[in-house]
């Protein structure tokens, strides 16, 4: 089996797959620690592995992926204490499934070098991937595959979090909104979050194709996407694992 392991802003998430399969068998998520210890994270691993019943001995390969340099080492330390196989750190410097229009590759991030590899592997290309998390970070491959290029703006919740903290506004959940335009304050915020990073992306896809002249095949992913999905007007794709997956198909061709 392989397990797969991304360290994010707000959540470490992990997976396993078969060595012939990637879509994960369980897929999991843990709050994101910078204060933890490798002793720490190695309790958090094995936990995981014991819901699922699996045996450390049964990991044949493993690929790291991470945003957070703080979380990087404990958690990849944790990670050769329970295993017998290799950690793969995922970076720029690996075999990539693409090529890139852009004129430095290695200050892309961990996090859009997989997403884009699910995309190569599971998608028809051109395609715009959207990865809603701690930021919104869109990203694109051409015609033939190579990745044109990135897009970073504020996530759902940081921005919520910076509404909050600044402003006299309260703290709300991720509700669904009632109206576009919202009948209390906390209506108001939340149809200001969903309706307007939804209108952000039709925007980017929209550009994106004008100024291309290309159709482009559109996948959301992160763990904030499915709270916008359902109010997009282009049709998209939602596949919560697909960093995963790009992950799996990263350590399968190095």
């Amino acid at each position: 089996m392989i397990l797969t392991v991304d360290i994010g802003n707000s959540n470490v998430c992990f997976a396993i797959h078969a060595e012939d399969n990637p879509e994960p068998v369980f897929f999991e998520r843990i709050h994101t620690d910078r204060d933890k210890t490798a002793l720490e994270y190695t309790v958090d691993i094995l936990t995981i592995f014991d819901l699922h019943h699996i045996s450390p001995p049964t990991i044949t390969d493993c690929a790291l992926s991470s945003v957070v340099p703080a979380v990087t080492l404990p958690l990849r330390e944790a990670l050769q204490k329970l295993l017998s196989c290799r950690v793969l750190l995922i970076t720029s410097a690996l075999r990539l499934p693409y090529g890139a229009n852009v004129p430095d590759i290695s200050p892309v991030g961990a996090d859009i070098l997989c997403d884009n590899a699910g995309t190569k592997l599971q998608y028809p290309v051109p395609a715009i991937t959207f990865d809603m998390g701690t930021a919104t970070v869109a990203s694109s491959l051409d015609d033939r595959g190579n990745l044109d290029g990135v897009l970073i703006s504020a996530g759902v919740r940081t921005s919520l979090n910076a509404l909050s903290k600044n402003t006299l506004l309260p703290d709300i959940n991720l509700d669904p909104p009632k109206h576009v335009i919202g009948q209390s304050t906390i209506e108001a915020m939340q149809s200001g979050i969903v309706y307007g990073t939804a209108g952000l992306i039709d925007g980017i896809i929209d550009q994106t194709e004008k100024e291309t002249g290309l159709h482009y095949t559109v996948i959301a992913t992160g763990g904030l996407s499915r709270f916008i999905t359902p109010y997009l007007r282009h049709e998209i794709i939602l596949d919560p694992t697909l960093l995963m997956k790009g992950m799996w198909s990263l350590l399968r061709i190095n």
